[in-house]
């Protein structure tokens, strides 16, 4: 499949579509040290940060190795971002993020379920990567309910003095 800018994905109760500069404000106030706390990144509010990211994505879709996402509720508010990155024949890697005020809904799962979906409509591939942080219970869970099993432990630098330790679920499909 040769992904593009007008990708819709629906779910019960959000659209996915790939990031785009009107969103750059959005990303910028909700992607905060809190949120990003298991994550290999440490947000300082800086916009031209954020528009640098949603630029390299739009390369990347180009390339048609990345779908970066954003996530708006059916009233079109922001809710986070997510992503199929590193897209090859043999694999995929999913990811997430949500605002503070969406974590807890159930919609993490809802947006990686809708992402397999999607992968397994229009790709060929061996297995889907999930990795996450060990000490994040809440989205070590959505992998292990979707049938993912843990492949490999190891450690990711968050920062020059601190770490992450990142579990990687892996799902196979036969080839």
């Amino acid at each position: 499949m040769i992904l593009n800018k007008d990708i819709r994905i629906k779910t019960d109760r959000l659209v996915l579509q790939p990031v785009d500069e009107l969103y750059i404000d959005d990303i910028n106030t909700c992607f905060t040290a809190e949120v990003t706390r298991y994550m290999p990144f440490n947000p300082d509010g800086d916009r031209n940060d954020i528009l640098v990211f949603v630029q390299e994505s739009k390369k990347m879709l180009l390339k048609n190795t990345d779908l970066v996402m954003v996530t708006l509720d059916y009233n079109n508010s922001f809710m986070g971002c997510c992503g199929i990155h590193n897209i090859t024949e043999e694999s995929v890697e999913l990811g997430l993020w949500l605002k503070k005020s969406a974590q807890g809904l159930g919609l993490g799962t809802e947006i990686i379920v809708s992402l397999i979906e999607f992968l397994e409509n229009n790709f060929t591939f061996q297995y889907i990567m999930y990795p996450v942080d060990q000490e994040n219970i809440a989205s070590r869970k959505i992998p292990e309910k979707l049938g993912f099993t843990l492949f490999k432990k190891y450690q990711k630098n968050k920062s020059p003095s601190s770490f992450l330790n990142i579990l990687e679920y892996r799902k196979y499909y036969s080839v």
